[in-house]
């Protein structure tokens, strides 16, 4: 799987996790913090439950925050998380 096409996986978790108030289009945009985008407490936790399911990971709360906070973060803590 190339990069682009993880983070547009992602990019569809993060607007499922935030019943649609974030555009795939939007959390894709890297600059952009997805809790300013809009995403709620409730939301990263969906989020995070999504990604551990679909990629067989294990999020550490501690890490939550700062890896979540845009979608290539999200991508790149993928990457380096072992499976």
């Amino acid at each position: 799987m190339t990069d682009l096409d993880l983070r547009h996986e992602l990019a569809a978790l993060v607007a499922e996790a935030s019943d649609g108030q974030i555009s795939v289009a939007e959390a894709l945009a890297e600059s952009e913090s997805l809790g300013l985008l809009g995403l709620t407490s409730m939301g990263y936790v969906r989020l995070i439950q999504a990604v551990e399911r679909r990629y067989g990971v294990a999020v550490e709360v501690d890490d939550a925050l700062s890896t979540l906070d845009t979608v290539p973060a999200l991508a790149a803590y993928l990457r380096t998380s072992p499976r």
